[in-house]
């Protein structure tokens, strides 16, 4: 078996919309286990400037995710990180270089809303780069502006690296988004597939299936590539 880092992940419970309960994540740590993932970063949702996050909290549970893992003698480390959500209210925390980034690393997981502009895109990569942070944009497959050669032209003027999820991967036959995802792939322009997992009904881990796709379609060293976190740099 492959053995997987999933660098988008809602694994700690009672933060945002991924588990509710410490059962809801043992599930999803046992599953995640299951597909062969060693190393989940828990991106939980965070919107700064916007509303406050209970960073205690997610601290104490995140320990306690560990602390479930070592018990059960998973080879599954869990790393803090956040999913920041772009707004303008973002940019006095760019500047002040507040963001919570992946592990002890400079890059941070962004998400745009669905609907951002090309130029917004560009604005916030600048401010992003401007104050040293290595920008991972979260499942690029749903900002529309995304859908023509704008991919390509951002990653020539920036540092910026790309995610898509692995169900994209697994549904891109069917998907509306799927040719979009099937393009980008196909243009070597993405650098990560992780789970976005949240719960075991309806959005679980399914790292496994999507590195199985990924072999069959690009072979096994993209596949691997695409799912070892080796592009991040900790």
């Amino acid at each position: 078996m492959a053995f997987f880092t999933d660098i988008h992940a809602h694994v700690v419970y009672g933060v945002d919309d991924g588990p509710k309960t410490a059962q809801d994540m043992r599930d999803l740590l046992d599953d995640a286990h299951a597909q062969g993932i060693t190393r989940i970063f828990a991106t939980s949702h965070m919107e700064p400037g916007v509303h406050p996050f209970p960073e205690e909290d997610y601290a104490a549970r995140l320990a306690e995710g560990s602390r479930y893992c070592a018990e059960q003698k998973y080879d599954l480390k869990l790393i803090p990180g956040a999913e920041l959500l772009y707004t303008p209210a973002m940019d006095a925390f760019i500047r002040d270089r507040r963001l919570k980034p992946l592990g002890d690393s400079m890059s941070v997981l962004v998400e745009f809303m669905p609907d951002i502009s090309a130029d917004e895109t560009q604005w916030a990569l600048e401010q992003l780069e401007d104050q040293g942070y290595q920008t991972v944009l979260a499942h690029i497959e749903r900002y529309e502006c995304m859908k023509g050669t704008l991919p390509a032209r951002l990653k020539k003027n920036f540092s910026v690296q790309y995610q898509i999820n692995c169900r994209s991967v697994i549904e891109s036959d069917q998907l509306l988004r799927g040719r979009r995802v099937r393009k980008l792939l196909d243009a070597g322009l993405v650098d990560y597939v992780a789970t976005d997992m949240h719960r075991r009904a309806g959005r679980p881990p399914r790292m496994a299936e999507a590195f199985e796709t990924l072999v069959r379609r690009y072979g096994t060293e993209s596949a691997e590539r695409l799912t070892d976190g080796s592009a991040l740099a900790l």
